[in-house]
């Protein structure tokens, strides 16, 4: 495996990383009241104290995961513009996609429910 693939590779776990921590410190929390275990979500920042200081930060939370994963996206490209695909090498560029499309779709629903939920729940009942 050569530096390039190296680089790829951990870009799209930093990524898949960061967009599942949006997930667990804003999203999660928001269905599991939304689904009436506020039980649940003290008890889990009572457990994991740091969700309390990340949802503080949520901005930058989402901005880092936002970077990270369009350098992602940039890499696979370049990789795959670049490399001469033997059967192996699209194989892994498929699962590579795949991977980054679903962390990119986890991503976006956090992002709608961390920012946009409660406006346009509001919107709803207006």
């Amino acid at each position: 495996m050569n530096m390039e693939n190296i680089k790829t590779n951990s870009s799209l776990l930093g990524g898949f990383g960061l967009a599942l921590l949006g997930t667990t410190c804003c999203a999660l929390p928001i269905a599991l009241v939304v689904l009436g275990m506020g039980s649940v979500v003290t008890s889990m920042v009572s457990a994991l104290p740091w969700l309390t200081w990340l949802s503080q930060y949520k901005v930058i939370t989402f901005s880092v995961t936002a970077v990270v994963l369009t350098c992602s996206w940039w890499r696979l490209q370049r990789v795959n513009s670049i490399s001469q695909c033997s059967f192996e090498d699209g194989k892994r560029l498929k699962r590579q996609k795949r991977l980054l499309g679903g962390s990119t779709v986890i991503f976006l629903i956090a992002a709608f429910t961390a920012y946009a939920l409660l406006p346009f729940t509001l919107w709803l009942e207006t």
